[in-house]
């Protein structure tokens, strides 16, 4: 494995690129004259706000904060699980052992955890649209399915708004049943999902961030997942979706330890449950704009393909032995009834709005059309330096490493890029500090269109470029590895 995607440098390289020119220690007390004060810490799979529309997450991380004037810090343990398949379970079970304070693990890692009352919110092709998604958080099944976690260990604090799930399949799209029967396909540490794949005739494999590589090597055909997320991940892996087939929401359950919570103030649960009321209203007052990320994508041979009718019909009925599994279920059977009404209220499914070309059907996608000229990139070392403020001020996380002092070299039509650390080494440059380049490669294009063509496996990708005495600057990145605000631009320094 390169050091790129060993490190994530793929996507952070874009980041730099794109966007450069662009021991626990638990609820702690620690203010002695008993003013309140605490550390929390939290645990993600991933980071905070990982695919940029993970709104609740950051605001109740954010507001906790806030609310308290300062006096509960948060730690956030980032990468929990090493992305293990059950790493989001992990995190439930260490919440209900008192071994972390908090988090928010989605609805899919409580079963895992041995607590099967929130099952129904995964009933398959039920909840397909945002706008149902934010009903169900506020409706009155949600505050019963938090109160079914008061004898777990977890507080339930409030759900959050997460984004669709859908099919991604490698060469062909998955459509109809036909398309499912025999498919190997990625699920996520749920029984529900599981049974949903089964049910539609093929083979669910659990798998955590080897899925990529899994379907690579011809092993797997695709994998539930989200538009946001796969826009920050490989575009070349499984780059057909099926539009219109939402298999289920990712919604978050912001989550805190009982026995951490009870053995703090009144005062500090009070901030708590305001940080979690105020971050579930953020994510159902938030705006899920999947069509401009899935145009991006589109520049980079993903297609956004629709089951016709009839596909969908025969899906439905294949799947309808889950959902009286479900229904049941004493458990699960009353609030997936309150569950399927949202659902009726909330017919249609989001599709992500693209052009014409980007909803091709039959073949694999065709790969960009490179040009074969040398780029007319000024030579030069260009450098920018971009901050954690400078980060978060443009609404994103720091999942890929995108800070740091970055330099780019340009000589006759080939590139090298490095990076050295401003601050904490393993936030900055992709984790990756190194004194040898962390990427070089080929500069491909015509007039103020440049590719940037890695050595390696790595996707090459495009950048519009301009030059005003010594500051360049790059725009209209493409597809994907274009997904974040292009930051700030570079200088000249030789």
């Amino acid at each position: 494995m390169n050091v790129l995607r060993k490190r994530g440098l793929s996507s952070s390289l874009v980041a730099i690129m794109l966007m450069a020119p662009l021991g626990c220690s638990g609820a702690k007390a620690v203010d002695k004259a008993g003013g309140d004060s605490a550390v929390l810490t939290l645990a993600t799979i991933d980071d905070v706000n990982n695919n940029g529309q993970s709104f609740g997450p950051q605001a109740f991380v954010d507001n906790l904060r806030t609310v308290s004037g300062g006096k509960l810090k948060v730690e956030i343990k980032k990468n929990y699980g090493a992305g293990d398949a059950k790493a989001e379970s992990a995190i439930v079970k260490a919440i209900a052992a008192g071994e972390i304070d908090g988090g928010w693990p989605s609805t899919r890692a409580f079963a895992g955890a041995g607590i099967t009352s929130l099952k129904a919110v995964e009933a398959p092709m039920t909840i397909t649209s945002y706008a149902a998604e934010k009903q169900l958080v506020t409706a009155p099944v949600a505050k019963t399915l938090l109160a079914s976690l008061d004898s777990t260990g977890v507080v339930g604090l409030g759900l959050a708004v997460g984004p669709l799930r859908r099919p991604f399949a490698a060469k062909k799209p998955l459509l109809g049943p036909a398309d499912w029967t025999g498919t190997r396909f990625r699920t996520y540490n749920s029984p529900v999902q599981e049974a949903a794949i089964r049910a539609l005739g093929g083979t669910p494999v659990n798998f955590g961030i080897e899925w990529g590589g899994e379907i690579k090597a011809g092993r797997l055909r695709g994998a539930e997942f989200d538009v946001p997320q796969y826009a920050k991940t490989d575009t070349a892996v499984a780059p057909q979706v099926t539009a219109n087939v939402v298999l289920w929401p990712k919604v978050f359950v912001l989550s805190f330890s009982r026995q951490r919570f009870e053995a703090l103030t009144d005062q500090q649960r009070s901030w708590i449950r305001d940080a979690a009321e105020r971050a579930a209203k953020t994510s159902v007052e938030a705006s899920y704009d999947e069509s401009t990320i899935a145009g991006d994508m589109c520049s980079s041979g993903v297609r956004f393909i629709g089951a016709t009718p009839g596909e969908v019909a025969g899906l439905r009925r294949k799947l309808q032995p889950v959902l009286d599994q479900l229904a049941a279920d004493p458990k699960s059977g009353p609030m997936l009834k309150e569950i399927q009404a949202i659902a009726t209220a909330n017919p249609l499914a989001d599709v992500p709005n693209v052009l014409a070309a980007c909803r091709q059907t039959g073949k694999e996608a065709p790969a960009p059309k490179i040009p074969q000229e040398v780029s007319a990139l000024p030579n030069g070392v260009y450098r920018v330096e971009i901050t954690l403020d400078d980060v978060h001020a443009a609404g994103l996380d720091n999942t890929d490493g995108t800070s740091g002092t970055w330099t780019l070299t340009v000589r006759n039509g080939t590139f090298e890029n490095r990076c050295r650390p401003i601050g904490d080494p393993s936030d900055d440059c992709g984790g990756t500090i190194t004194d040898v380049p962390l990427v070089v490669g080929d500069l491909r294009g015509t007039g103020h269109q440049v590719w940037l063509v890695p050595k390696g496996k790595d996707q090459p990708f495009r950048l519009t470029w301009a030059v005003d005495g010594k500051t360049l600057v790059f725009s209209e990145p493409s597809a994907s590895l274009g997904f974040e605000m292009i930051l700030e631009p570079y200088q000249k320094i030789g």
